[in-house]
């Protein structure tokens, strides 16, 4: 009995070395494909568009080759149905959320290939948001600027509207307000430029944006954008060629 057990013993001691030996040389091969510079890489997960690169994607797509007018510049441009808030068939909305000077410098040729007659821009709200250096936001619009009135184009330059008094991001009129000063100067320097002032028209008694005018302390409401619209409704009317 004893020698069979021994027997028994030596025989299962030499299927497990045999199995580690084999799961070693498994392992051993695992991490020498691993290791291999000319396997073929794994398979990554694909990067997610951001926002922007999403926007540009559609403008990309889009079939329209020419447009007597482009509405410009952030979200609150965005947001608004232009074409249908103004009967002008000729118009595009070149809109994205979250636009900054810097990144609406970068696309200005895409803006300059549909040859528009007009040109109505308004950003540097997200600069602000975005603690931007104020002297890299106007260096922005200066060059912004030069392009356009080197352009065969009439640009028109919107003061950045404030914000509510009840918008959760305190403080931020201040800043609006001081680039609204640097604006001027700005435009000072560049007369072809057209400037659109409609802030009269939407502050409150304490110079904030009046309540009903927007949806959330930024952005507009339906009435806001009315506004808006008929305040640039005669010069719109000039370019907006059916």
């Amino acid at each position: 009995m004893r020698q069979k057990l021994t027997s028994l013993g030596r025989h299962l001691t030499r299927r497990m070395v045999l199995a580690a030996a084999i799961a070693a040389g498994i392992a051993t091969a695992s991490m020498s494909v691993l290791a291999d510079p000319a396997a073929p890489a794994r398979p990554t997960a694909a990067r997610k568009l951001t926002y922007y690169e999403y926007r540009r994607g559609l403008f990309a797509l889009s079939k329209i080759e020419t447009a007597s007018v482009v509405m410009l510049g952030d979200s609150l441009t965005e947001g608004a149905p232009w074409r249908e808030l103004t009967g002008c068939l000729s118009l595009v909305n070149r809109g994205i959320g979250g636009d900054t000077t810097t990144r609406l410098l970068g696309r200005l040729d895409e803006v300059f290939k549909l040859r528009p007659r007009a040109i109505f821009l308004m950003i540097g709200v997200n600069d602000i948001s975005l603690s931007v250096p104020r002297s890299t936001t106007v260096e922005n619009l200066r060059a912004i600027l030069d392009r356009l009135e080197r352009a065969d184009t009439q640009p028109f330059l919107a003061f950045v509207l404030p914000v509510t008094a009840s918008y959760a991001k305190k403080g931020m009129n201040a800043g609006i307000t001081d680039l609204n000063a640097a604006i001027a100067g700005v435009l000072a320097d560049h007369p072809k430029t057209r400037p659109i002032d409609i802030r009269p028209l939407m502050r409150g008694s304490d110079g904030s944006l009046r309540e009903e005018l927007s949806y959330d302390g930024l952005h507009l409401s339906p009435k806001g954008y009315a506004v808006w619209r008929d305040a640039i409704a005669p010069e719109l009317a000039k370019y907006c060629g059916q």
